[in-house]
């Protein structure tokens, strides 16, 4: 019997209820946060059911300070009573606000920052220090985003934040290189998921963008391959090259690409 156990934060839609489906394929035990009760009970209940797993699922607020504090505690107590073993985190919970940073109200602006990059962070600690002086592997997922890599224009304080995580995790990497705790940041491009509707961008064309299901499983095996920078997608590894352009060519390419896709 596996006794493995992820932890996935943002797992009721999208990538994090994607991977926590690759992960239950794997016969992964799996701890689920997010703050839609009712979609992580069903997800919950059907991964039980398709793959004889088990699965917790933690309803949270991660905004929240008093639910961050105790949601890692919770987590490792869930699982050591389930004589298991909490070995595996994926920090996928994120938003971004899609316009002129000006026009954004500077309580998004915050709560992007605070989902982006303070979460991840304390996780990251919190995990670390549980699982610093195993003996067992211990895997980390950061799931970043292409502008990250890419700036990208009405986007300044989601692609700052992600680009924040993104040189989190390539430090951390360095810095676990002689642990057993295996670190990896993934950045994919445009992703058709409910994101889309939440950071008040509408879809008009399909400039391609991939689904979430092929998206996780590509960070799914980047992870356990140990990879530390994973960029999903042929053509999100092409669009890296534009990285050589001048900053003010980089971002007119990006916001014209953008334009095209979104709106």
């Amino acid at each position: 019997m596996n006794t493995s156990v992820a932890l996935i934060t943002g797992a009721s839609s999208g990538i994090g209820s994607d991977i926590a489906t690759v992960l239950a394929e794997q016969k992964y035990n799996l701890i689920l946060v997010a703050r839609r009760e009712s979609r992580l009970k069903s997800l919950s209940e059907s991964l039980i059911n398709k793959h004889g797993i088990q699965c917790h699922f933690i309803p949270c607020d991660l905004a929240n300070t008093h639910d961050l504090d105790s949601l890692m505690d919770n987590a490792f107590s869930w699982a050591e009573k389930n004589k298991l073993v909490l070995n595996t985190l994926v920090n996928n919970a994120g938003n971004g606000y899609w316009g002129e940073f000006h026009a954004q109200p500077i309580e998004n602006n915050q709560l992007t920052i605070n989902l982006n990059i303070t979460v991840p962070t304390q996780l990251c600690h919190q995990f670390i220090q549980k699982r610093l002086d195993q003996d067992s592997s211990s895997w980390i997922l950061n799931v970043s985003s292409l502008s990250a890599i890419l700036p990208a224009p009405r986007f300044a304080v989601y692609s700052g934040s992600k680009g924040y995580l993104r040189n989190f995790s390539e430090v951390l990497s360095y810095e676990l290189r002689n642990s057993k705790i295996s670190v990896t940041c993934s950045c994919p491009g445009g992703v058709l998921t409910e994101f889309m509707d939440h950071s008040g961008q509408t879809v008009k064309r399909n400039t391609g963008m991939m689904t979430s299901r092929d998206v996780a499983e590509q960070m799914v095996h980047a992870m356990f391959k140990g990879i530390t920078l994973h960029v999903p997608g042929t053509f999100n590894k092409l669009a890296r090259l534009t990285r050589v352009f001048p900053s003010s060519i980089r971002s007119l390419i990006v916001a014209q690409s953008m334009n095209v896709s979104v709106e």
